[in-house]
């Protein structure tokens, strides 16, 4: 969650707030008084681990990862998203949850400050109603946002390339960064997911795991404490074994005065390396990510929560192998031997070790392939929705990422997050353009790949839930038809052979399903006020061999609809009579399944009829 925004309103309420008096009245005349002792800037103080990691550290490839903090329940029946975030860990669940039922909130419970530390914060009553009905019920924890009431400040807030703290805001309360690199920071927040464990939760989702490399203007002066440092002496000393002192002198300015010692034991080189006071010497301590900084580079810029592990720099690599490494590797580790079951993990971007993604669609993105921004909500000049455009280029981008940090595809959804401009924006389109929206992008999402989280409720006061903004209609339909048709949206892959249609601005997405089934995926961007219905679509795509039927399956059909097809060249064709917003042309592999593909295999199911985790085997 973007806490600037959040930050700046309780800032400005407190300036509002303050009290006014009679102007009428004469000022007295002010009492000198002396001038004040400037406060010292505080500094950090964060105990390094006692080693480097298992093997000495170093590079993506050099780090070791254990097998169990791969996750191992079964996500194949989990299809449909609402995220609606509990303000308090007490409460009992939200009735627009209990309405809609879907099949996960992967963002119920979020640990922020000290709320959610200690075990009588919370009350498992909505976990317990949530799986009575059948939804997983997520919890989580902000993974850097640290403020300094919390009792965890002053041994791990990280500091800046000068020693010093770094506050986020002018608030009277500032958000700092707890450094992940600390042993007692993950102890704390390891607790906490213990915590949320114990009453009950699924899994754990958590926020921000990058942020401690942002900097309070975003520059990249942040992250440089003790315990960072340590291990980034480690980091250089695996990474270049065979430098000599000289040779270290000559190509990074090192010299002996910093104590970087890689003559040491795998477990302790490189770990006296005093990385500040080399800054210092070399003129870049308020500027350390300046390109000049020739040990720049090899730090890195950990703050892309879309991970990309390619640079090997030192932050990419730690804070994702390592500290995040440890963080999941516990908490899967605690619910297995405590209560024998599986936990699912996921966090607000693309991250390593998870169980099923979940990256933000924000203003402030750079998720187009040359690392522009996507907009992922475009108004036009007078305020509506515009729905000639498609996402598809970023969604299949978000595939392509995890695709290459997981080494396959996993599960993932999408969700709005705030505060912000976009979801501002959501908040602020008439009903009926509201309601357009979210059927189009919610189409987009699932036809590549990406089950989307419809929003029912931000942790942000005065912000209206589904119900206040009248969409919970259309949502319980969106949810019904996405659950019903589970089968196309699990286990499919991108076909690049062309399909073809004989419309234009649709987005198209040809998918080769398990079981040898194609499903070809049209959504409709002819839009001007509202979707222009498009008729009698012909359509054209490869499958190996002839379907035995063709289904049409849309939100916008009160049924399935079985259409006449020929094939002819290894091409399925066929004609869609009616298409609104969206429709999946399913060309079965075999006899169609029973109705709208709601069968699934047995032992899948709770007694309610609601997915539950099953464990594969290892």
């Amino acid at each position: 969650m973007k806490h600037a925004l959040l930050l700046l309103a309780v800032l400005l309420a407190l300036i509002l707030s303050g009290c006014g008096g009679d102007s009428s009245a004469a000022s007295p005349t002010p009492t000198p008084t002396p001038t004040p002792t400037p406060t010292p800037v505080p500094q950090c103080s964060v105990a390094p681990a006692p080693s480097n990691p298992a093997g000495g550290g170093g590079t993506p490839a050099q780090i070791q990862i254990d097998p169990g903090v791969y996750g191992t329940a079964d996500t194949s029946q989990v299809t449909t998203f609402a995220f609606d975030q509990a303000m308090l860990y007490s409460a009992p669940l939200d009735p627009e949850l209990a309405q809609l039922v879907p099949d996960i909130d992967p963002r119920a419970w979020q640990r922020w400050d000290r709320g959610g530390i200690l075990a009588t914060d919370y009350n498992a009553q909505a976990p317990t109603a949530a799986h009575a009905q059948g939804t997983l019920f997520i919890g989580g924890t902000t993974a850097t946002a640290l403020f300094r009431d919390e009792p965890i400040f002053q041994q791990a807030a990280t500091c800046n390339a000068a020693g010093q703290l770094v506050p986020h805001d002018t608030s009277a309360s500032p958000l700092y960064r707890g450094s992940l690199a600390s042993p007692q920071y993950r102890d704390y927040l390891v607790q906490i997911g213990e915590i949320q464990i114990d009453e009950g939760v699924d899994g754990l989702f958590f926020d921000e795991v990058q942020g401690d490399y942002n900097g309070a203007t975003y520059d990249g002066n942040e992250g440089f404490d003790d315990a960072h440092i340590a291990d980034f002496g480690g980091y250089l000393c695996a990474k270049h074994p065979s430098l000599t002192p000289d040779q270290w002198t000559s190509q990074f300015g090192i010299l002996a005065a910093d104590r970087l010692d890689c003559t040491l034991p795998a477990a302790t080189r490189g770990r006296g390396f005093d990385y500040r006071g080399y800054m210092a010497r070399q003129g870049f301590a308020t500027n350390p990510m300046n390109a000049a900084n020739p040990l720049a580079a090899e730090w890195g810029r950990a703050s892309n929560s879309r991970v990309d592990l390619s640079s090997g720099s030192f932050t990419i690599t730690y804070v994702n192998l390592v500290y995040w490494q440890d963080l999941i590797l516990r908490l899967r580790t605690y619910a297995r031997q405590k209560y024998g079951k599986e936990i699912l993990i996921t966090a607000n971007g693309i991250l390593p070790f998870v169980d099923f993604q979940m990256p933000n669609t924000y203003e402030y993105n750079s998720d187009m392939p040359d690392g522009s921004t996507a907009n992922y909500l475009t108004v036009t000049a007078d305020g509506h929705f515009d729905g000639t455009l498609s996402w598809q280029v970023p969604l299949q981008q978000f595939r392509k990422v995890s695709r290459t940090l997981m080494g396959r595809d996993v599960l993932m959804t999408l969700f709005i997050d705030w505060p912000g401009n976009l979801m501002n924006s959501y908040y602020q389109l008439p009903l009926q353009d509201r309601q357009d929206y979210m059927r189009a992008f919610t189409a987009e999402s699932y036809a590549n790949g990406l089950l989307f989280s419809l929003p029912l409720r931000t942790s942000m006061p005065g912000d209206p839930s589904a119900g206040d903004l009248g969409m919970m209609a259309l949502f319980a339909q969106l949810h019904a038809f996405y659950k019903s048709h589970h089968t196309l949206y699990h286990g499919g892959t991108d076909i690049s052979d062309p399909a073809t249609a004989s419309v234009q601005h649709l987005m198209l997405n040809l998918v080769g399903l398990p079981d040898g089934s194609r499903v070809l995926h049209l959504v409709n961007h002819n839009y001007a006020a509202g979707f222009q219905t498009q008729t009698n679509v012909q359509v054209s795509f490869p499958m190996p061999q002839q379907p035995a039927s063709v289904t049409l399956a849309s939100p916008d059909y009160a049924s399935d609809q079985t259409v006449p097809f020929t094939y002819v060249g290894g091409q399925v064709q066929a004609t869609v009579p009616q298409l609104v917003s969206y429709v999946a042309i399913l060309a079965s592999a075999s006899a169609p399944a029973p109705a709208s593909g709601k069968s699934r295999p047995a032992g899948d199911v709770s007694a309610t009829g609601r997915p539950v985790l099953r464990e594969l085997t290892r």
